[in-house]
């Protein structure tokens, strides 16, 4: 069964007009009012709280930069020089192809229009490096150099300026340098890339080529600590190769925070910070970053105390304005597991104020039937595809996150604080098997058009709502249910595999685990990447794949379940 499984998995089928950015949207009106009001929980009731969290902001940022990660790095030298050839057969239609040695376009003089491409050999993240030559004689003119640095080869082989990304075009890593001293050794540039692939294009210079380069390298970047890397004995070769380009992955995504994507967002989400926390747990357990991004959420609150889902360092920490449900759902849990790892109880009780007020807002949104219903004040995003309706996912990381918090507040002996949860969680629970079951489908459904998801039954099975044997059966439905929405981003697949372990479904969540994330190791990834569609390389939630991020955070966690003795996977 399992192998006839792993074959299905493998031929999802998506288009890619299915991935698509969406903003906050409305679905379904509340009706009698707020879960907490018939608790008879008010403003009064979290106002000390916020009082405490507003005292506090200010703390928690000088927190977040006394533990500012030290970066480390290595120094790599380009690998060789490809060419990139149309190839049908090749992911995205584009093949890497060997065209020489380095050596052979270093220490020679070079001229106006030339241009190579050098491969480093691996996804790197960090400051580029020349060495010039001049060959003894003076140069009557400055140097200009096209770079153009790119993590997949469609980067290099398509023209980014005849794209129409949903972003801005200045995330493209394309610029023209000028040096107009060449006879300096080498020149660092300033800006920080993440590439495997660069082409170097001469568009300027002395005539009588008069000079060369000496030197392509890269200074490479990343808070993570190899010497570090907690012992591990894959089970098979194949394990391996996807532990090694999940670690890359987190590797190149750990900077001064936990970064989503190193060459676009550049920047902390709360949705990633959890799994890569996760990840890092077992792998290079730098807790100093994972307690940064924790008070950089914390510190940028905003004044009625939400978390929101992102935050920037530069210029001064603060807020980037987003509001996600189902990430603000799961801040406690992310603080939760750091307490469990790291043993810091000191920075959970400095933050269990926060934790508590993000109940409040979660909650706004849940009828007093204890059922979910989208009020158009969140952003609800679950997973990058468009048709789903996330009423049925988003109910369950609701329970899943107050839970976690019912937790965190046991740990720390503050369940007082939160003694509305307990009965919340039930009449949610309740609701959920009121409401969004379908006895005759055998899985959970949406309210508003009955619509099947596997995200939907994958948080309500975390959330342990369903019974043993129903949450076997609604996630067996929904897998085997030609018309329910698949998720498309392995974000979403993380927590589809978790929920099948969970479950009790090793089988079925090894077989994903092995056609999904191996499905991009066997195309060629180095690092896992933000969207994977197994049948439309193409797609993408930005107008253009050429904006997807080829490194990306929230895909780092199969280094979580392969390592961690709960679920041990990929093994007999």
């Amino acid at each position: 069964m399992h192998s006839r499984l792993a074959i299905e998995l493998a031929s999802v089928a998506l288009c890619a007009a299915s991935v698509v950015a969406e903003a906050p949207r409305g679905s379904m009106p509340p009706r009698g009012g707020s879960i907490l009001a018939s608790q008879g929980i008010g403003e009064a009731f979290f106002a000390p709280f916020l009082g405490t969290i507003r005292e506090r902001r200010a703390q928690w940022l000088q927190k977040a930069e006394a533990a500012t990660p030290v970066l480390r790095h290595r120094t790599l030298q380009a690998k060789r020089i490809v060419k990139i050839e149309a190839d049908a057969s090749a992911f995205q239609g584009w093949a890497v192809r060997d065209a020489g040695t380095v050596a052979g376009v270093l220490n020679r003089r070079l001229s106006q229009g030339e241009e190579f491409i050098v491969d480093f050999g691996e996804h790197v993240v960090g400051r580029f490096v020349l060495g010039f030559v001049d060959f003894g004689r003076a140069l009557d003119a400055p140097v200009r150099l096209a770079l153009s640095f790119a993590e997949m080869p469609c980067e290099l082989a398509e023209d980014q300026e005849a794209s129409n990304p949903s972003l801005s075009r200045s995330w493209f890593q394309s610029d023209v340098f000028t040096f107009d001293d060449v006879a300096t050794s080498e020149h660092r540039l300033p800006r920080r890339y993440a590439f495997r692939y660069v082409r170097v294009k001469v568009v300027g210079c002395s005539g009588g080529s008069r000079f060369g380069l000496g030197r392509l390298a890269v200074e490479t970047e990343t808070a993570a600590d190899e010497t570090r890397l907690a012992a591990w004995t894959p089970p098979s070769d194949e394990a391996a190769k996807i532990d090694a380009t999940a670690r890359r992955t987190l590797r190149d995504c750990m900077q001064t925070v936990f970064e989503d994507g190193p060459k676009r967002d550049r920047r902390l989400w709360l949705g990633d910070l959890r799994l890569e926390a996760l990840a890092d747990y077992e792998t290079y357990r730098n807790f100093e970053i994972v307690k940064r991004s924790l008070y950089l959420l914390a510190g940028t609150c905003g004044g009625n105390g939400l978390v929101n889902s992102d935050a920037y360092e530069r210029p001064s920490p603060r807020s980037g304005a987003c509001r996600i449900l189902d990430y603000t759902a799961i801040y406690a849990a992310t603080v939760l597991e750091y307490l469990e790892a790291s043993g810091d109880e000191e920075t959970a009780r400095d933050l269990w104020p926060l934790c508590v007020l993000q109940t409040k807002f979660v909650l706004n949104s849940v009828c007093a039937d204890g059922v979910f219903r989208d009020n158009g004040k969140w952003w609800c995003f679950i997973d990058w595809q468009k048709p789903l309706n996330r009423q049925t996912a988003e109910q369950g990381a609701i329970i899943y996150g107050l839970k976690k918090t019912w937790a965190l507040a046991r740990r720390l002996g503050r369940t007082s604080d939160v003694k509305f949860i307990p009965d919340v969680v039930a009449k949610m629970e309740q609701g959920a098997r009121d409401v969004l079951w379908n006895e005759a489908k055998g899985c959970f459904v949406c309210e508003k058009d009955a619509q099947v998801s596997w995200m939907g039954q994958a948080w309500l099975v975390l959330a342990g709502v369903p019974s043993a044997p129903s949450a076997r059966r609604c996630l067996k439905t929904a897998m085997e249910d030609t018309q329910a929405v698949r998720p498309v981003t392995p974000y979403a697949h993380h927590y589809f595999i978790e929920a099948l372990y969970a479950a009790d479904m090793k089988g079925e969540g090894d077989a994903l685990l092995l056609s999904y994330f191996g499905g991009m190791v066997k195309l060629g990834a180095d690092t896992f990447w933000e969207v994977f569609v197994p049948e439309d390389h193409r797609a993408g939630p930005y107008r253009t794949h050429l904006m997807n991020s080829y490194c990306h955070a929230w895909s780092c966690a199969p280094s979580y379940f392969l390592r961690n003795a709960k679920y041990r996977a990929l093994s007999r």
